[in-house]
């Protein structure tokens, strides 16, 4: 009986190591099979998934930089924005300021109007509006060397401005100061060549100041938009005269005379230049 056990005990032991060996092979061939497969026909869901994962990247990378584009973008608007602001909020409040000056100004109140300038001055000294404003003041007092000073600090700041320049030629003028009013407005000339107002002045100044030669080029320069200006055609004439070219001066004169037939002044300048 004994040994009835042992011997089905032992076949249960073959069985079951034979059936775990079946399973051990089956499994390192299923093993094996799966390998080959791969390499003889890869994943294709594996590699669209791994594409996917890219493609996935790579746009993720574009709205990244797209997003801090954007941001810069919108940074720059919000400073531009906050600067125009600024500009605006000073833009105002220099209004107001020139606002309150002018009344005082048609008031009389000079001295009112240049402490509120002057106050102002303190916090932006190279206000253009404001200097202008306060040289202006001074201008109605007489006090034109005051005025020069602004004139001349702004001209450092604003490096030749063209209406500093101009507003500077009318002080010098006044004070008698011919030679520099001259460099001002040959300054002012090179800034603008086809200013008229400043061709003018040009003339006039090197006509006073006996520069004939350099009258003659800026007397030319205005003709040339004032053809029948007779003032300047005797200047002109004059200038000629003085500089001993007879025949031009008695041209000259002659076209004065076709503008003032009647001018007994021209009319003498021609009859003494053809005798002579």
């Amino acid at each position: 009986m004994e040994n009835t056990f042992f011997l089905r005990l032992e076949i249960w032991i073959f069985l079951t190591s034979g059936f775990y060996i079946i399973y051990y092979l089956s499994e390192k061939i299923y093993i094996i099979f799966k390998n080959i497969q791969k390499i003889i026909y890869p994943d294709i869901s594996h590699s669209e998934k791994k594409l996917e994962k890219l493609r996935k990247k790579k746009k993720e990378e574009v709205l990244w930089k797209n997003n801090l584009k954007d941001s810069k973008e919108n940074l720059k608007r919000k400073k531009k924005v906050k600067k125009n602001i600024i500009n605006t909020e000073e833009s105002q409040k220099i209004s107001d300021i020139l606002k309150r000056v002018k009344i005082n100004k048609l008031k009389w109140y000079f001295d009112t109007a240049k402490a509120i300038l002057i106050e102002w001055l303190s916090i932006d000294k190279n206000n253009k509006e404001l200097n202008i404003e306060l040289a202006s003041i001074y201008e109605e007092e007489k006090d034109y060397k005051k005025a020069e000073y602004i004139y001349n600090d702004l001209l450092e700041f604003y490096n030749s401005n063209f209406e500093i320049l101009k507003k500077l030629w009318y002080n010098l003028a006044v004070q008698r100061k011919y030679n520099e009013s001259i460099d001002v407005f040959l300054k002012a000339h090179e800034k603008n060549v086809n200013d008229i107002e400043v061709i003018e002045f040009l003339s006039d100044l090197t006509y006073e100041s006996k520069f004939y030669e350099k009258a003659l080029k800026y007397i030319n320069l205005f003709l040339k938009e004032f053809p029948r200006n007779s003032e300047k055609l005797k200047m002109k004439g004059f200038c000629y005269e003085t500089l001993w070219d007879t025949v031009n001066a008695i041209i000259t004169y002659k076209k004065a005379l076709e503008i003032q037939p009647y001018n007994s002044q021209v009319i003498e300048k021609i009859d003494f230049l053809e005798q002579h």
